[in-house]
């Protein structure tokens, strides 16, 4: 199934997998991740699936890593729903950039998602293709609605990459430490100048005497 921004479908399986697709570029790649959410907040920082943290507390959730899929880069993510703790009741998936500012996820074309089965059978797809000066995106997510998962296509982009978006969520981001301040370089010693100018009865310039 094919959806649109904003549609949402029927999870009818078990498990599901993932993918993420884009046009290879010499100088920007870019990251699948997911976070466990529980109303709308990761609950501690495991929560966070992404390259450096690969796997959930409870292994349901991991980070399988890229491949070459018919000249395209995929990123993929496997989700045991059955095994997901019953405290999470939606898991978002993000795609993040990786390159020099000032690139964003626009270099990587149009973003294709897919989501199968177990047994690689397609459930739906979404493809995003509004992409401009975003650096990370949640592309859809995965929520539990009377206790059936449901899939929703989202495409949201954020301007401030994967820590901007994982501090939306709840995710206690690292900030870089600040760069050490430059002393100041001391005073070279002072010598007495010439008296002050009493500017009430200023000086006459040279040549000007009467």
């Amino acid at each position: 199934m094919q959806l649109r921004k904003g549609q949402n479908c029927a999870l009818l399986a078990s498990g599901a997998t993932v993918t993420c697709r884009w046009r290879p570029t010499l100088d920007a790649d870019a990251d699948l991740s997911a976070l466990l959410l529980t109303a709308g907040k990761v609950r501690r920082d495991a929560d966070f699936v992404f390259y450096n943290q690969p796997h959930s507390r409870d292994g349901a959730i991991r980070q399988d890593g890229k491949r070459e899929a018919g000249g395209l880069v995929e990123d993929r993510i496997s989700i045991d729903l059955h095994a997901c703790d019953s405290q999470v009741d939606s898991i978002a998936l993000a795609l993040s950039l990786d390159a020099a500012p000032p690139s964003s996820l626009a270099v990587l074309g149009v973003v294709t998602i897919g989501i199968h089965d177990n047994g690689g059978g397609e459930l739906a797809t979404f493809s995003i293709d509004d992409l401009t000066s975003e650096t990370a995106a949640l592309t859809v997510e995965l929520y539990r609605r009377d206790g059936a998962w449901k899939i929703r296509a989202i495409g949201q982009g954020y301007h401030d990459g994967l820590a901007g978006l994982a501090r939306d969520f709840g995710v206690a981001v690292d900030e870089p430490d600040p760069e050490p301040r430059t002393p100041a370089p001391a005073p070279h010693p002072t010598h007495p100048g010439p008296p002050p100018i009493d500017w009430t009865n200023p000086p006459v310039p040279a040549g000007y005497e009467l």
